[in-house]
């Protein structure tokens, strides 16, 4: 092949990898074509893997196949850019399958592939080491993603290292297949998501300052258009984890509707859906979660985990134990975080239909994987969720162990234990007691006590949700006097700004921002003291519904005692019989 040809090939390919880059997918796929028909190496083994971003999975297999025979038969006969490209190429189908795959041994294979194809410098390493963060932040291994980033950072064939100018090299040395001030704006957006969900944000942070210099440094001028959108998502993506407000919402919503990568709109869609289902709007939700394939593609087990988990929320049982059953169908194809999730959302709604034995099956897998998660805290708000499901753990002796370490871990309680003790706690079961440090703090109002375990279970609450779920037999006027009476006596034991007041004038939402320990929360304290739930309130609204759900639970363990004295009594009388 001619040199001319070779270096048009090379320059249809450098195009291509800078809109792929800044996740503009579809506009990088006609030069991309050109590279690979140019018969560039280095295109022909990245196709595939543009096809399988966009989630048309048949064309990427298709085009993964052919690169791996064309590239195996070039490198046997010497070619050593085409024996290189072909390690890479490797890399992208380990990617893909780990992807769809998630299991542990595959990511490890696919990381020791990604290593194995960065050996040599290649236009592709920077971008083989961003998809392997990316995808190991999906599986929940979030710290492993942060060290594939660092390798991204100093991967050969990275711009930001390097002050090679474009077009001044061979086929297969480093071409400046990310601009540096594009490489600075995406790699400094992934850091900071993942560094959100690492177990010590802190140190990682510190670490993202040091790293992020180099790429600071060998930044050109600024560029003239406007945010790639996959940086832009993340940037929402990050926002909406730090401050779930209706602003952040929106930023995610607009940044969605850009993003052409699968696996980042199935993130955004799903973080979106999540947020607005807490917040009430469950046909917003689900409208969000049924928006996110570009392309028209069969319904997946994540597909089914994410719609079975609105479905629940949205006490539309049936259904969603429908689609929680056809997600844990395939559970390999399932990252371990959302698989555990599927569990235990699976096990509530078993336990919600009064079929205790296999709300008990469920939860003697998900309490032992959730230990097993190396970030179990991310299953904290489930947990706080679910807490009657986790009473019911607490009044099993086999899984009450399972159920008390799972708390601990999900709420990091072991790696703070002074800062816990010196916290707010809160006595629902029984007679209501808000305590700091241990010592009772007397409340004026009984609807404080209620406001506070109200707004540490649900979240984020517009006023008119909380209104409508505390006072639901009250006028409009006395309820919202009563609400306000309630955040007063709040504030004042707990700061002026313990509440953080965000949305629109006329409908605000309302954040607690101090951590309260609830003793529902807490299986051990349940199964040792079980109760009405706020009993000084009437029985109405959200209350009702919680003592609801707490009188399935003392009626199972009025049951499980019973039938544990029915033994002892049997066993009794046997040994009697038996000794006469």
């Amino acid at each position: 092949m001619s040199p001319a040809v070779i270096q048009w090939a090379s320059d249809w390919r450098v195009q291509a990898l800078r809109l792929l880059g800044t996740g503009r997918i579809q506009q990088a796929l006609w030069p991309m074509a050109r590279a690979n028909a140019g018969g560039d190496p280095w295109a022909r083994a990245t196709l595939g893997h543009m096809y399988a971003l966009l989630g048309l999975g048949d064309s990427a297999e298709r085009h993964e196949a052919a690169a791996l025979s064309h590239l195996t038969q070039q490198s046997l006969g010497g070619d050593a850019s085409a024996e290189a490209a072909l390690a890479c190429a490797r890399a992208w189908a380990a990617l893909r399958e780990a992807a769809t795959r998630p299991q542990q041994n595959n990511w490890q294979r696919a990381f020791q592939c990604v290593q194995d194809a960065s050996t040599s410098p290649s236009p592709l390493a920077p971008h083989l080491w961003l998809a392997l963060a990316r995808g190991l932040r999906e599986a929940g291994e979030a710290a492993q993603a942060a060290r594939a980033l660092q390798a991204a950072l100093t991967a050969p064939g990275n711009t930001a290292q390097s002050d090679t100018a474009p077009g001044d090299t061979a086929q297969g040395d480093t071409d400046a297949a990310l601009p540096a001030e594009v490489w600075a704006e995406v790699w400094t957006a992934e850091w900071a998501l993942t560094a959100l969900l690492t177990s010590e944000s802190g140190s990682v942070t510190s670490e993202a300052g040091s790293a992020d210099r180099p790429a600071q440094q060998h930044r050109q001028t600024p560029t003239p258009d406007a945010p790639g959108p996959d940086a832009r998502a993340l940037k929402a993506l990050a926002a909406l984890h730090r401050h779930a407000t209706v602003g952040t919402l929106s930023e995610l919503a607009e940044a969605l509707e850009a993003v052409e990568r699968v696996d980042l709109r199935r993130s955004c869609a799903f973080a979106l859906a999540e947020r607005l289902s807490v917040l009430g709007a469950h046909r917003a939700a689900l409208a969000a979660m049924h928006a996110y394939p570009l392309f028209p593609r069969a319904t997946g087990p994540r597909d089914w985990a994410c719609r079975g988990i609105l479905l629940r929320r949205q006490h539309h049982d049936p259904p969603a134990l429908r689609d929680l059953d056809a997600a844990l169908s395939d559970p390999d194809s399932l990252p371990p975080p959302l698989r555990v999730r599927v569990g235990l959302h699976r096990a509530d709604l078993l336990y919600r239909q009064n079929r205790v034995p296999e709300a008990l099956s469920g939860l003697r897998e998900a309490l032992p994987a959730l230990l097993e998660l190396t970030a179990p805290w991310q299953l904290a708000p489930d947990l706080a969720e679910l807490t009657t499901l986790m009473q019911l753990a607490a009044l099993e002796p086999d899984l009450s162990g399972w159920a008390e370490l799972a708390y601990g871990a999900a709420n990091r309680r072991g790696s703070a234990p002074a800062e816990a003790s010196a916290g707010w706690t809160l006595d629902t079961l029984g007679q209501a007691t808000l305590r700091r440090s241990g010592q009772p703090v007397p409340l004026r109002w009984p609807e404080t006590s209620l406001l506070i375990a109200y707004l540490t279970l649900q979240g984020e609450v517009t006023r008119t949700q909380a209104e409508l779920d505390l006072f639901p037999d009250l006028p409009p006027k006395l309820a919202l006097a009563l609400f306000r009476q309630a955040l007063a006596e709040l504030r004042t034991h707990f700061g002026p700004d313990a509440v953080r007041v965000g949305g629109p004038r006329r409908s605000p939402t309302y954040t607690l921002l101090v951590p309260v320990a609830l003793d529902v929360q807490r299986p051990s304290a349940v199964a040792a003291a079980p109760g009405l739930f706020l009993p000084h309130l009437p029985h109405t609204g959200w209350v009702a519904e919680r003592r609801t759900l707490h009188r399935l639970t003392d009626q199972h363990f009025v049951e499980q005692q019973t039938t544990k004295q029915a033994k002892q009594s049997l066993f009794k009388r046997r040994m009697d019989t038996d000794y006469i």
